[in-house]
């Protein structure tokens, strides 16, 4: 335990696999091999040409972020344009909180035409006695 500094209690049959492996797994030697035979087909020319290509897009991205903080830094300092009037948003808050510059309209006394009860059904209990 002092020898790995408590990180494994005991050596047994399930630690010694994953702890005194020195290959890498079958999965990925035949990874690492099959990757290998494909950079040594790549010629020289193909190589440099695809780091060219490489380095050119990668300096052409980084251009346009550090423009883009450029122009969002700037843009920061220059005051928004509003899209609201502030004349309209204070008079339609007056109207909703108090009715300021609403008519004063008042319904009738008189019931609407399409709405009837029938006061007869609605003075009689259900179950009389």
């Amino acid at each position: 335990m002092r020898q790995t500094e408590g990180r494994v209690p005991v050596f047994s049959h399930e630690v010694v696999p994953d702890h005194l492996r020195t290959k890498p797994d079958p999965e990925v030697e035949e990874q690492e091999k099959q990757l290998t035979t494909d950079a040594a087909r790549i010629g020289a020319d193909a190589a440099q040409k695809q780091i060219q290509s490489l380095n050119k897009m990668c300096s052409n991205l980084l251009e346009k972020i550090s423009k883009e903080e450029r122009e969002s830094e700037s843009g920061g300092l220059r005051p928004n344009k509003q899209t609201f009037n502030p004349a309209d948003t204070n008079a339609l808050v007056a109207a909703v909180a108090f009715g300021k510059g609403l008519s004063n309209w008042r319904p009738s006394g008189k019931m609407p035409g399409g709405i009837k009860t029938n006061i007869k059904s609605a003075s009689m209990h259900p179950y009389q006695r």
